[in-house]
């Protein structure tokens, strides 16, 4: 059995240039759009030479692909369900992955806001994202949606427009952190406004559920 070689030092670094210039690049493409950010505006918010970004991504266009691939990475990762979840009851799980949603749309909101972006112009990108990422995420029974449906939590309403309303009510408070900053003087980065926003959420669209459950548990035809 051979042994994995370490990684060399060069290899690190090389690897943390490329984050570097991932994480910069949907900050920007996330507040100006694909056409108002230049390589050369990533290269100098990320303190690096712009051949770099030539040298890693050859251009814009393919940077940008890269960029969306490395951000649907992060979510999968952020969103997976822990270990220490596995026992719990499933209607747990699922608040548990509310609490997740909220705080991953709350340290990256650029996923909302260039999604919001590329549909608000209809690109080529947007189509290549929704075929790569999103229309996956969508077609299959998630089990959110599915136990939701199960458990008769939320009425029965289209599942497009409960799902859209939720992942609005989730995103939205955080997309538009600087105008809330403004009008009510509420910073929404702090973690007990995040924490909050999620327990909110959690009332609004499921806590509701509990008191139900309890008189349908009785005979036996609610069972978690």
């Amino acid at each position: 059995m051979t042994k994995s070689k370490k990684p060399t030092a060069k290899s690190l670094q090389s690897t943390a240039t490329r984050a570097r210039i991932l994480e910069t690049s949907l900050k920007l493409f996330s507040e100006r759009g694909f056409t108002g950010t230049s390589a050369r505006d990533i290269a100098n918010l990320a303190g690096l030479n712009h051949g770099l970004i030539r040298y890693h991504f050859k251009d814009k266009e393919n940077l940008w692909r890269e960029a969306v691939n490395f951000l649907f990475e992060r979510m999968n990762r952020e969103l997976s369900i822990p270990e220490e979840d596995n026992d719990l009851p499933e209607f747990d799980k699922l608040k548990n992955v509310i609490r997740r949603y909220v705080r991953y749309c709350a340290h990256h909101p650029e996923h909302a806001r260039i999604m919001v972006q590329e549909s608000i112009n209809n690109t080529e990108r947007l189509r290549w994202a929704a075929e790569t990422h999103i229309r996956p995420l969508h077609s299959v029974d998630a089990p959110l949606t599915r136990l939701c449906k199960e458990l008769k939590i939320w009425p029965a309403r289209p599942e497009l427009s409960i799902t859209y309303i939720l992942v609005a009510a989730c995103q939205t408070i955080f997309v538009l952190a600087e105008e809330v900053k403004l009008v009510r003087g509420v910073d929404v980065t702090k973690d007990d406004i995040i924490e909050e926003h999620a327990e909110t959420i959690i009332d609004l669209f499921f806590n509701h559920y509990v008191s139900k459950s309890d008189v349908t548990l009785s005979d036996g035809k609610n069972q978690l």
